[in-house]
């Protein structure tokens, strides 16, 4: 299985490529940190699960490169490319926030998938809040197990 983590935290993107290797049926994991990266790379390969930070920089920063840009919903620019692809990909959002903007609402997690769904995004699997004490680890398994 072909895995893509969007994710522009270092710190998050280490925890999630770690609990992603425990799954022997990930047979690769790519990366993009940013929204320029992310559509790029969705684009140019296939995946079978995405991990999609909603709130991601618009172009990758560092010493020489262009201003960055925050892209609170850019999550959601990946999410219609990959259905404009008519990519099989599967995704499991990751966040830090208790609620993502979306249709001009902050929506809450807890209902994000379904609003998604009213509005035929319907390739998300789950949508789980990414917290320091670890909760999401048992969500993350379950849905990742899910799609094996």
């Amino acid at each position: 299985m072909n895995v893509l983590i969007v994710e522009d935290d270092h710190h998050k993107l280490t925890k999630l490529c770690a609990e992603i290797e425990r799954f022997p049926a990930i047979t690769s994991v790519s990366t993009a940190g940013s929204l320029q990266e992310a559509m790029a790379t969705v684009t140019a390969s296939p995946f079978e699960l995405v991990l999609l930070d909603m709130a991601i920089p618009s172009h990758a920063g560092g010493p020489g490169a262009i201003d960055t840009y925050s892209q609170p919903v850019g999550g959601l620019d990946v999410l219609l490319q990959l259905a404009f692809n008519n990519s099989p990909a599967r995704v499991i959002i990751m966040t830090q926030y208790p609620t993502v903007e979306f249709n001009r609402r902050h929506v809450p997690l807890k209902d994000l998938r379904a609003e998604l769904i009213f509005e035929g995004i319907e390739n998300v699997i789950d949508v789980i809040f990414f917290s320091e004490d670890n909760a999401w680890k048992e969500p993350f398994e379950k849905a990742v197990r899910e799609q094996l």
